[in-house]
């Protein structure tokens, strides 16, 4: 028999129970045991894992002020987090990323600055009481059913880039030389990589491997030459699977120098991200492979921002996913064309059409669109649990939408115009 700690997420205390049978658990789970019964309260800023559906946590034996295993906490109680720095929410690009602030940057010289503050912050995935789509569902539309839950209300302590998950959106030009100060106020130390950028080895971000990383407290500073256009990312290059999965990364744009044809009207950014967290809890588990929260810019359906566009406007979305899953993102009513990767812009010859595209881990996506459609057009992953938050209940009766799911909501030129097909055009001018 081995006695085992269990924790159970209930009202923040830490019970630990007696013996267990000796095949109770795998034995890489079976990782540190106690020889005494008792409770404990288990602090708020701890990060909290379990292991499989059980909600059930292996941690260490530990006398009395002595941890023989650190357990890196969310946030150390001592540590003051920083305000967004003042050039975040400062739109001194072109890109939009619904739901998370741009970043603007100074110029020192030629050089383009931009400030990045790597830090723990608690995040609002979705309030579904206060929906951001149902204002926009015609009255005559809805059809009366009671829910089969109350509405979720679901908060995340994660970490993040100048108090947002993902973190703002860099914007700069083929040919620009970029500087970025990175401040660590995490509990553990961090570093960032450029994924999918060009650069000289020791501006890599790789620790430790091409630099030593940045511990608590301090700074560092990244300065390179952008050679290449295109959607590419950023994202913690220390401790990776913990550092990603608590919310480290962001979108990077790089505009052509030459100025493109034709001209984007709408141009939006949309980082995948999944997460798993017990019911009633807020810490994320960093041990499963049992997802059950999935967000477009780390907001669920139906919390996600509407894509708002003019009849008319050629519109251009940037997919980004750094995590676990691959996502087939599905549009309705249009066929978009796929122009980009992480490898940059796509030639015309190779480029390809269609209504989903597969934007797998690791990798970006550019499509392309004339909205020429007016309606409500849904955009969402097509993996069925990827649009329920918190899974679904059995039995399953009507849910919201939830998710990776949000609008694209084109506004007619005209209200009393009659749909027409952009072929009959065509048909009608020749």
């Amino acid at each position: 028999m081995i006695p085992l700690i269990l924790i159970y997420l209930l009202c923040n205390t830490l019970s630990i129970s007696g013996s267990l049978p000796d095949n109770a658990f795998h034995y890489q789970i079976d990782l540190f045991e106690s020889h005494k019964t008792k409770t404990v309260c288990l602090p708020d800023n701890l990060s909290i894992f379990w292991l499989g559906a059980k909600s059930v946590v292996i941690v260490p034996e530990a006398k009395p002020q002595q941890i023989k295993h650190a357990i890196i906490p969310w946030k150390k109680a001592s540590e003051k987090i920083s305000p967004p720095s003042p050039l975040t929410g400062k739109q001194m690009g072109v890109v939009q990323t619904p739901g998370v602030p741009p970043l603007g940057y100074e110029l020192d010289g030629e050089v383009k600055v931009f400030r990045l503050v790597a830090q723990p912050i608690e995040h609002l995935i979705v309030d579904e009481a206060r929906s951001t789509l149902a204002s926009l569902i015609p009255e005559k539309n809805k059809v009366p059913h009671k829910m089969h839950h109350t509405p979720r209300y679901q908060k995340v302590k994660c970490w993040g880039y100048n108090g947002s998950t993902p973190g703002p959106t860099i914007e700069a030009t083929e040919g620009d030389r970029v500087r970025i100060i990175v401040k660590n106020e995490l509990p553990e130390p961090t570093s960032i990589h450029w994924h999918g950028i060009e650069l000289p080895n020791n501006q890599d971000g790789a620790a430790p491997e091409t630099q030593r990383a940045i511990m608590p407290g301090e700074e560092y500073v990244y300065e390179f030459k952008l050679y290449q256009s295109g959607t590419v990312m950023y994202h913690s290059g220390f401790n990776v699977m913990r550092q990603d999965h608590m919310g480290l990364n962001g979108m990077f744009v790089i505009h052509p120098k030459t100025p493109e044809d034709p001209v984007i009207d709408k141009d939006f950014a949309i980082m995948l991200q999944q997460w798993a967290i017990l019911p009633g809890s807020q810490y994320i588990n960093l041990v499963t492979m049992d997802f059950n929260w999935f967000t477009f810019n780390g907001r669920a359906a139906p919390n996600v921002p509407v894509l708002t566009v003019n009849q008319g406007d050629r519109v251009r979305i940037r997919f980004g996913n750094i995590i676990m899953d691959s996502h087939p993102i599905h549009i309705h009513g249009y066929i978009w064309t796929n122009v980009g990767t992480e490898g940059g812009p796509i030639q015309p010859s190779a480029q390809t059409k269609g209504s989903t595209i597969l934007v797998s881990a690791g990798t970006t996506r550019d499509v392309e669109f004339t909205a020429w459609n007016p309606g409500l057009w849904r955009l969402h992953c097509h993996k069925l649990h990827h649009v329920v938050n918190a899974h679904a209940e059995v039995p399953m009766g009507y849910m919201e939408h939830g998710g990776m799911f949000t609008l694209v909501h084109v506004i007619p030129k005209s209200g009393h115009a009659p749909w027409t097909h952009p072929t009959q055009q065509e048909e009608s001018s020749s």
